[in-house]
């Protein structure tokens, strides 16, 4: 049994990016449960997964049972092993797994409702902002583990109240990572995954920009609704979100059929563009020329 969880997959020439927690119906070896809005999988894998991305539509906690989850990131990778937990903000990721002497690879991921996090975040004493790592790896205390574990069990042997305890249970995991010595760093995290500044607002925008994401998930990365985001967007860029990000998307594709050897099918995908003929009308339209004849002309003028 093979499970590749963190993917893009190719159909007809585009290439798609798997949402996440969504994309596990389409999993069908996976355990999986839900309590209201949040999602939660376990999962085995009996070979290595490759580096691959996906996109996490809900702020989410991994806890690695056995083998190692890394995650790539423009500054450096982050490992998690064996008991530890692995917090991370909505956004996409390129992920692997590795199996450890030849043991399958076990995880639990937990797609957290905004509610749920809104709802204890106000429940919790806030203390001074620190210096927080996204995403964060933490070691999971003996009193957690059981959770996690219990958590398992739930999902192996649901009943009627079982939505409502994982809820519990949630919380319970929250809760525990606030008990140990992590407790400012890991509530200064809870507090950033809300933050709207125009600060964090730009930087979410440029971390993603080349991304296949609809508006409403620029607007949920940014923890806003849609119109808060289009309104929030236009102040900082003076422009409709729509236009500005598909124009930033267009010039980076017209530096790329200049200088890197690369087919338009690539260069769609790269800039972030899920439907190739989509991009070319959108080029076209911008530089009144297509983008395999900007490559022609790229050669001749060599």
């Amino acid at each position: 049994m093979k499970m590749l969880i963190f993917v893009k997959i190719k159909i007809s020439g585009n290439i798609m990016l798997y949402r996440l927690p969504a994309a596990f119906q389409e999993i069908p070896p996976l355990q999986l449960c839900h309590s209201g809005k949040s999602a939660m999988a376990w999962f085995r894998l009996l070979d290595r997964q490759d580096k691959a991305e996906g996109f996490l539509t809900e702020n989410t906690l991994v806890f690695v049972i056995r083998g190692s989850k890394h995650v790539h990131l423009p500054q450096g990778k982050i490992i998690a092993g064996s008991g530890d937990v692995m917090l991370l903000k909505r956004g996409t990721y390129f992920m692997s797994a590795f199996l450890t002497d030849g043991a399958e690879y076990q995880g639990l991921m937990l797609c957290v409702d905004d509610n749920i996090l809104r709802s204890f975040l106000d429940d919790v004493q806030h203390v001074q902002e620190t210096q927080t790592n996204i995403p964060m790896v933490l070691p999971c205390s003996t009193q957690l583990t059981a959770v996690r574990d219990s958590i398992i069990s739930y999902m192996q042997q649901p009943g009627e109240h079982t939505p409502r305890l994982l809820e519990l249970k949630i919380k319970e995991v929250l809760l525990l990572l606030l008990s140990g010595k992590h407790r400012a760093a890991v509530l200064s995290f809870l507090h950033h995954l809300f933050d709207t500044s125009a600060e964090n607002l730009t930087m979410t925008i440029r971390a993603h920009l080349l991304k296949p994401l609809s508006l409403a998930e620029y607007a949920k990365i940014c923890g806003l609704s849609l119109s808060a985001f289009k309104r929030e967007f236009a102040k900082l860029y003076q422009a409709p979100p729509k236009k500005w990000i598909n124009e930033e998307k267009l010039k980076h594709a017209h530096y790329l059929l200049q200088h890197i050897p690369k087919n338009v099918n690539e260069i769609a995908d790269e800039c972030g563009f899920e439907s190739t003929s989509y991009f070319i009308r959108q080029y076209k339209q911008l530089y009144g020329i297509t983008p395999k004849n900007t490559q022609r002309t790229k050669t001749a003028t060599f």
